[in-house]
């Protein structure tokens, strides 16, 4: 008897846990997730037809389906996974909407497709967001940029582009690594590697050499060498983290700002080490014509691009207002503006050398940071 009676007293629990669970702890149903894919023919050219591929995540449970495409130019689907043609080129917002019958949930997805234009001409310009390399053109027409499929850095920082071979490298400081490729995205391989914290770049063409920034100093190397450890020591002993790195050719020098240890600069022959500014933090850096161009950390949230004589002279502010420390800055020798990267708000900027006209050139979705410009 007191075995059947402990035997009704854990059904008894059980029946309560279970009922229980059920009342006052309800389990949700999964929810709706929406999901695509898509492929474009033509090579992405306009016209191209565009097939989406409906992947979404739609449980038993929350009832049937119905299923809403905005193709972005006004026109709509509602098939399961449509086809549609884009006569016009142009970056189109792609919108799914799930609404189901039974849960009453409506879900929607969003992406950025690009068609471009077989007749485009302009000004190549690049960027990166850290792991994708993206690619537009300059022109009167408004940006377009797209993902480079086949180059994937962990963590870009920096691009250059060097004329000599029609490449662009890529510093990547995750990796310790520097790519390269072509302007495509094709052949992207490792040019060096085993490098500690590159991040700024820049070719000297007179000697066919690339230098770059590392955690204490610049190291540099032949650009024509195949091997992935070619390297020599440039400038060393630097304790505040070198950033960005140029090249004047004309006097022969090269400029390094520290992130918190001002710009520097060194003839190209090894003579000559000095603080051209110092007691400034400073990421990226340019010399356009005769000046240099950099950003300085003045405080949280207080970036600015400023630019100096080549003696650190002359210092003159040509923007404020910028969110973090800025990583590459780019110069249209065409239109004569400097492109930079706002990675607070993932805008893509631009304005006259003096400041003048600075207007959001583009909006991206991530950041902005690596800009190269081939004239």
């Amino acid at each position: 008897m007191r075995y059947f009676s402990i035997v009704l007293l854990f059904m008894g629990l059980g029946s309560c846990f279970v009922s229980c669970t059920d009342d006052d702890f309800p389990v949700p149903a999964a929810s709706t997730v929406p999901k695509f894919t898509y492929t474009i023919d033509n090579d992405e050219f306009a016209p191209a037809t565009v097939t989406f591929t409906n992947t979404s995540i739609v449980p038993q449970a929350v009832g049937e389906p119905t299923y809403y495409w905005n193709f972005g130019n006004g026109d709509s689907s509602t098939e399961v996974s449509p086809s549609y043609t884009y006569l016009e080129a142009g970056a189109y917002e792609v919108k799914l909407v799930v609404t189901t019958s039974a849960s009453l949930e409506v879900r929607e997805e969003i992406i950025t497709l690009v068609v471009k234009d077989p007749n485009a001409v302009g000004t190549p310009i690049y960027f990166t967001n850290g792991n994708q390399l993206f690619q537009g053109l300059i022109n009167d027409q408004a940006p377009i940029f797209t993902p480079l499929a086949d180059v994937a850095p962990q963590a870009a920082y920096e691009i250059v582009y060097n004329a000599s071979d029609e490449k662009l490298y890529i510093s990547d400081l995750d990796a310790g690594k520097i790519y390269r490729c072509n302007t495509d995205g094709s052949d992207f391989e490792d040019f060096r590697s085993g490098l500690s914290d590159p991040i700024g770049m820049a070719i000297d063409y007179d000697a066919d050499k690339l230098y770059w920034t590392t955690g204490s100093g610049i190291q540099s190397t032949d650009l024509g060498s195949t091997d992935v450890n070619d390297r020599e020591d440039f400038v060393t002993g630097q304790t505040n983290d070198p950033e960005g790195v140029a090249i004047h050719a004309p006097s022969g020098k090269l400029f390094w700002g520290n992130y918190s240890g001002g710009i520097w600069s060194k003839n190209l022959d090894g003579s000559n080490e000095t603080l051209v500014i110092p007691d400034i933090e400073t990421g990226s850096m340019s010399v356009i014509g005769d000046r240099i161009y950099y950003d300085e950390y003045v405080g949280s949230g207080d970036i600015r691009i400023k630019s100096a004589a080549l003696d650190g002279t002359n210092i003159t502010t040509i923007a404020t207002g910028i969110g973090r420390v800025v990583y590459g800055i780019g110069f249209d020798a065409s239109e004569n503006k400097m492109y930079w990267g706002d990675r607070d708000t993932d805008a893509l900027m631009r304005a006259n050398l003096d400041g003048s006209e600075t207007e959001l050139y583009y909006q991206a979705s991530s950041d902005t940071r690596g800009i190269v410009i081939i004239n």
